[in-house]
């Protein structure tokens, strides 16, 4: 913790006494050292200049083990059967049969996961009420933008605390002091609210839209008019989410990408389709800081053994934790955005290492996630620039024509907006544009047929984005799902994760969820 303390060059004693307390480590010494080389707390958050370099570390901790190191994806697509794996990287080798607590519902208070996700949303909560409350304050030209793009932050940081966890201890003030921190669970509909505060007001003060901040990569007022649609989804506050979700529409500002391809092409990074995206950790477009861009790695092709020869697909040929699910390959319709999402060929391969590239289609032993992979044929090496996208557009379509569903069945605006997704999906009005035969229009559906069409069409669509896990809570079919994939033990106490024990036996007023 000292060592922490002594690199922290910008953020103030009241980021880095919170992330004492709410995060990792517990040590209570470090809180007694002396602290050099810094900007005291009332100094700071003085000018513009100051603010942005504030909001700059707030964005970085979008970039941590929850999201780079694939922890995100173990919660939200292997929880929900769509990929398998999950834990440290497995090397080569068929993950089908792998058994872990992840696709057994054998999760425990103390999965690395889960202790990760506590620790570090709440490391940048706590970041974003240091800003929030020095802004408040201040008197300076351009402060509202800053204080906008901090909100949405909260805002979508308790949001992903409130779906993993429930209610959690709710902290809108900067936590400076020990005394601060012992607070007990707020309500599941009291954290929502705070949710929903934050992202109207994130509305407000980004409003107008700044298009330039579209390319930046930054929220903006679109981005959390966009999450207020899906925050009122999860609460099944229908007529609301269809309402924001339209507002995003009516804009047109954005669209969806022809080519599914480009979703994740780093040459296409903060385009028409990217409402919100952790910006990529790496250096450059080519080359391979492992540490920095591990995502990129995780989810495949591995070496293996194909026609007798040992072959990679990259240089980094064994780090991999997940593998597409094969009931979910097999079920998913043989469109053109699935191969760009999962495949179990590739159409090409390295022999002798990465000496020789072999342009030749290949069949695998497993299908594989190979959306985020972009490799440089050159050298081998995986694209570092690669965005993990958290809101797209496509998500606003099946958004509103999901609730729009609930509240007024299959819609003809509903059912364009599916249908929409659908037509991308076989690529229409590209060069790989497939037959209508392949992924037809759906019409004439049931709301109930038209309920089950969306859950489909979410988890193909955004397969290893760690999303599926909360469509099928929003519907109560999380427990049914993992039934029907073999988990007989599945309990409604599933739909929630169990508080980490270290958060317990440090604050004696969190209670733990039911069951756990």
């Amino acid at each position: 913790m000292i060592s922490l303390i002594k690199k922290t060059k910008y953020f103030l004693l009241a980021s880095t006494t919170a992330l004492v307390m709410l995060g990792a480590s517990g040590c209570e010494d470090a809180l007694q050292e002396k602290v050099y080389s810094q900007v005291a707390t009332d100094d700071f958050y003085k000018t513009l200049d100051q603010a942005q370099l504030a909001l700059n570390g707030v964005y970085t901790y979008l970039w941590n083990d929850n999201y780079r190191d694939g922890q995100w994806v173990t919660l939200g697509d292997v929880t929900a059967f769509t990929l398998i794996g999950g834990g440290s990287a497995n090397g080569s080798g068929d993950r089908s049969g792998i058994q872990n607590e992840w696709n057994t519902f054998s999760w425990t208070p103390d999965a690395n996961e889960l202790v990760t996700a506590w620790d570090y949303f709440y490391q940048v909560i706590n970041r974003s009420n240091t800003l929030i409350d020095k802004l408040e304050v201040a008197d300076f030209q351009g402060k509202d933008k800053i204080l906008g793009e901090a909100k949405f932050l909260r805002a979508l940081f308790y949001f992903n605390l409130v779906r993993i966890f429930g209610g959690v201890p709710l902290h809108i003030k900067a936590t400076t002091d020990l005394s601060e921190i012992n607070k007990p669970r707020s309500t599941e509909a009291e954290v929502y609210t705070q949710i929903v505060n934050d992202l109207k007001s994130s509305v407000e003060l980004l409003s107008p839209l700044n298009k330039a901040d579209l390319t930046a990569g930054k929220a903006t007022a679109i981005s959390a008019t966009s999450l207020l649609a899906k925050v009122y989804l999860q609460q099944r506050n229908w007529k609301q989410a269809a309402e924001e979700a339209k507002k995003v529409m009516d804009q047109n500002v954005f669209d969806l990408f022809a080519d599914y391809e480009n979703i994740n092409n780093p040459d296409f990074q903060n385009g028409k389709e990217h409402i919100f995206s952790i910006q990529h950790g790496g250096n450059a477009n080519s080359t391979s800081q492992i540490y920095q861009t591990r995502m990129i790695y995780l989810f495949g092709p591995p070496a293996q053994t194909v026609k007798g020869v040992n072959v990679q697909f990259h240089s980094l040929k064994d780090l991999v934790i997940f593998q597409a699910k094969k009931s979910f390959f097999t079920e998913s319709p043989d469109t053109y955005r699935k191969w760009q999402s999962v495949r179990d060929k590739m159409p090409y391969y390295y022999k002798n290492g990465i000496k020789e590239l072999v342009r030749d289609t290949v069949t695998m032993y497993a299908p594989f996630l190979t959306k985020f992979h972009r490799v440089d044929f050159a050298t081998g090496f995986l694209k570092e620039g690669v965005n993990y996208p958290l809101i797209r557009y496509a998500d606003i379509l099946l958004t509103y024509a999901e609730a729009t569903n609930e509240t007024e069945g299959p819609t003809a605006p509903a059912s364009e907006a599916l249908n929409k997704v659908r037509r991308r999906a076989r690529a229409v009005g590209t060069a790989s544009e497939q037959s209508v035969k392949v992924y037809p229009d759906l019409t004439g559906l049931t709301k109930e047929s038209f309920r089950d069409a969306i859950l489909k069409e979410r988890a193909q669509e955004f397969v290893g984005e760690g999303h599926y896990r909360w469509d099928l809570i929003r519907h109560n079919r999380l427990i049914s799902n993992a039934k029907a994939n073999g988990v007989a033990a599945a309990t409604e106490k599933h739909n929630l994760f169990p508080i980490p024990t270290q958060q317990i036996s440090r604050n004696n007023q969190i209670k733990q969820n039911p069951g756990y």
